[in-house]
């Protein structure tokens, strides 16, 4: 079974602070469940959203500039 995160577990697995990660959640940039009134995070589609912007050096990420 997938562990269910609480804010504050996300919140240092993550290294953000809790309105930076309310906000990320506001704006649905990071993955989230809404359990009545609590907030959790599925620990496998957290860590993939973090493997997925992880940038490797060497290569471009972003908007290019001519």
């Amino acid at each position: 079974m997938t562990k269910l995160l609480t804010l504050d577990e996300a919140v240092a697995l993550l290294q953000v602070s809790k309105p930076t990660l309310y906000r990320l959640t506001s704006q649905r940039k990071i993955p989230f469940i809404k359990i009545g009134g609590s907030i959790r995070f599925n620990e496998v589609k957290l860590i993939q959203w973090i493997d997925e912007r992880t940038v490797v050096p060497g290569e471009s990420y972003g908007r290019e500039t001519i």
